[in-house]
């Protein structure tokens, strides 16, 4: 599998492309499912010739996300903060999150500089570096402990875990919180979605395997609540032992992971049947719809759908090119397939039949955008849990 996010630009496609074996792996210790070889970081946060970091995806482009992690910051803010509590956000992208603390001081680490001087220029103060116990020790004798320390959908991109709750563990105040979100096993596996399975994304947690290891280093989850963003993920929230009392809703999460027999092997192999039967379901309706003349595009050039059409086996005999809204996308072409990305004004103006979804976890702000598309006939593909074609674009999941 190529890297999800290496957008290659024109010169460089007939250079020899980075792969690498994309397996997963459950351990029956501990249970968590994870990918068995992990991709350097430095193969997609990229340097340029300044020797700065780049990274493609800017969480602000997306309304939907804006507001979510606006009313996560008034949760915690309300939850758990006095007034100028002090907030560390992990992999703080453009500053999303910490903008919406207004009664806080707050401080962002984040690895990729293009991103984080975005989010410098918003005001959010944003260390350019990854989050290990040595920047801790610099951070606490500068800046002193933290009351909460925040990461949405970065933990499980993070290779040594046991660092970072390490480095956690010195920053939190003694009644402090470690809140992290990120994809739910319970939703890939119901969900059918391979697609969030992928380089950055190296454990797949369940409260099972994330209290497993959090007992690993004193702490312990109090709390947690299953979020919709990214077609389904759960917000854990973690302290030192004995600090919090643990609500009635993460002991019922704990029972439904046991129903959902998560410790068990026979589980993930169930999931790799159902993979593989969508893989050859997606093939045929594609191959049925060519065989129409129907014109079909790629929507999104998310990193999920690098996943389904290198994984399928989609190239350029059966998508014309990938409209995508991010401008720094448009004009490269994809990993792996090497299809054009191209604006969105390009798919507004042309007359596509059929545009297969690759930010499927997106798809209500896609289809309110795409009133246009859809009017005058055109339907969108999802690849899960089943492939099908959306009839009124409104049918998902």
């Amino acid at each position: 599998m190529p890297v999800a996010n290496a957008f290659l630009k024109k010169e460089d496609l007939e250079k020899e492309e980075f792969f690498y074996s994309l397996e997963v792996g459950f351990c029956e210790k501990c249970k968590m499912v994870q990918l068995i070889e992990f991709v350097p970081y430095d193969k997609y946060i990229v340097p340029d010739e300044n020797k700065k970091t780049h990274y493609l995806f800017f969480a602000s482009t997306s309304k939907y996300m804006e507001r979510h992690f606006a009313e996560f910051a008034k949760e915690i803010e309300e939850r758990f903060l006095s007034k100028n509590s002090k907030v560390l956000e992990i992999g703080s992208n453009d500053g999303i999150m910490l903008k919406a603390f207004k009664k806080n001081k707050v401080l962002g680490v984040e690895p990729s500089s293009n991103v984080a001087e975005v989010a410098r220029k918003l005001g959010v103060e944003t260390i350019i570096e990854f989050f290990t116990k040595d920047l801790a020790n610099k951070i606490i004798t500068e800046k002193g402990k933290f009351k909460a320390i925040l990461s949405a959908n970065v933990t499980l991109n993070i290779h040594d875990l046991h660092e970072v709750l390490e480095a956690s563990k010195i920053l939190l105040e003694e009644d402090g919180v470690f809140v992290t979100e990120d994809p739910y096993i319970i939703d890939i596996l119901s969900k059918n979605a391979y697609d969030q399975i992928y380089d950055e994304h190296v454990y797949y947690f369940s409260l099972t395997s994330l209290q497993n290891l959090f007992e690993m280093h004193g702490m312990e989850i109090f709390d947690a609540k299953r979020q919709p963003t990214h077609g389904g993920s759960m917000r854990v929230y973690a302290c030192k032992k004995g600090r919090y009392e643990k609500t009635y809703a993460v002991k019922e999460l704990f029972d439904l992971e046991k129903e959902k027999r998560l410790d068990k092997i026979a589980t993930y192999e169930k999931f790799a049947r159902e993979v593989e039967e969508s893989k050859i379901k997606l093939i045929k309706l594609l191959k049925k719809l060519k065989e129409e003349n129907k014109k079909i595009v790629g929507y999104a050039a998310a990193s999920k759908g690098t996943i389904v059409l290198n994984y399928c086996n989609i190239g350029k005999g059966i998508l014309d090119y990938i409209s995508d809204s991010t401008p720094e996308k448009q004009g490269l072409f994809n990993p792996g397939k090497h299809i054009p990305i191209v604006s969105p004004e390009k798919f507004k103006d042309d007359n596509a039949d059929y545009a297969l979804l690759g930010a499927w976890n997106h798809a209500e702000e896609i289809m309110n955008k795409e009133t246009e598309f859809l009017k005058r006939g055109g339907k969108f593909i999802v690849h899960l849990p089943t492939p099908k074609i959306l009839e009124n674009g409104r049918d998902l999941i």
